[in-house]
């Protein structure tokens, strides 16, 4: 076993459970515990018996996968509300690429059994998410894996739940959306019909439409612990049903006016949902300022204000581990 990777020095093994084509672990440096990700793909060819040209073509890969991985953690630290988490490094160690970011310590709630707390709790942990998902969508960065397990919950000190957003390995900017035959990240039950459409090689655009898709199931499921009806019988994930031309059902145990948001959030037609500007507003969201203050410090004394942190450059997040 490894024991430490530039200066972590691992908790336990790197392992896969729930993550796709990587694995991960936490680590401590300097006091502090981070989670550490370790990307399988793509491998950064060391192995110096391989011919010149397959060499030079997978470097030119790995740099392309680094430029890009630099824009996005760059632009989502640059955004990040405080309910972001930040990306602290990407960096390479010998054939692979890692990233490391705080560990998020909460309580492990499932959707079922936050009905337990009060609407209002609940609500507020939807507001929280949406502004954040709002923030980085004016970024125009798609997240493209919104679910349950990618919002880590934090219990405030008075007792109420935000969101952490995590996992952006399959995030991309509108600008630069995967090409038809690469792969797109995401879990199937809140998978949007264009990401559907997509990995049918169908021609359609990707765009923030798809987590607002993904974020209408899942406040579904925080406000009602259920998934929006549709026919089981007939269709095994929402995207299915919406596709045969169904909609899906909005709980009528939703107040009026969130029932017809979410409704909208789920419409086939990404140009019909709402932005997340309008999602955060129908949940009471008010102006930034207010919201950041609600997220960030609901505690009952307030925290002494924090020094603010200069942000890095996107060429300031990659580097090699020289062991």
């Amino acid at each position: 076993m490894i024991e430490a990777i530039n200066k972590y020095v691992l908790m336990a093994p790197f392992h896969n459970k729930n993550a796709g084509f990587s694995k991960w672990t936490f680590a401590k440096r300097n006091g502090k515990e981070y989670f550490v990700k370790e990307f399988l793909n793509p491998v950064y060819p060391v192995d110096e018996t391989i011919s010149s040209e397959i060499r030079r073509s997978a470097v030119q890969s790995c740099r392309n996968y680094e430029a890009r991985k630099k824009r996005l953690y760059s632009e989502i630290n640059r955004v990040s509300d405080g309910n972001v988490v930040r990306i602290e490094e990407f960096f390479r160690c010998d054939n692979h690429y890692y990233i490391s970011t705080e560990r998020i310590v909460g309580p492990r709630i499932s959707p079922e059994d936050l009905q337990k707390y009060p609407f209002e709790k609940r609500l507020l942990l939807c507001r929280t998410i949406a502004h954040s998902v709002m923030k980085i969508h004016q970024a125009h960065i798609v997240h493209a894996d919104i679910k349950h397990t990618n919002i880590m919950l934090k219990m405030t000190g008075s007792g109420n739940l935000v969101g952490k957003l995590i996992d952006f390995d399959s995030g991309f900017f509108e600008d630069d959306p995967p090409k038809m035959g690469e792969d797109l990240g995401g879990d199937q039950v809140y998978m949007s019909p264009e990401a559907c459409m997509f990995i049918c090689e169908e021609p359609v655009k990707l765009t923030c439409k798809m987590d607002v898709f993904a974020l209408g199931i899942l406040f579904h499921q925080y406000l009602t612990g259920e998934l929006p009806a549709f026919d089981t019988t007939e269709y095994d994930y929402a995207f299915d049903a919406v596709l045969d031309g169904n909609k899906l059902e909005v709980s009528e145990r939703i107040p009026a006016e969130l029932r017809k948001i979410i409704g909208k959030m789920l419409d086939e037609d990404p140009e019909k949902r709402p932005a997340m500007y309008q999602v955060f507003a129908a949940m009471g969201g008010s102006t930034e300022t207010e919201t950041e203050t609600e997220t960030e410090t609901e505690t009952e004394t307030p925290p002494e204000p924090a020094p603010k942190k200069k942000h890095k450059n996107p060429q300031d997040y990659f580097f090699v581990v020289k062991d």
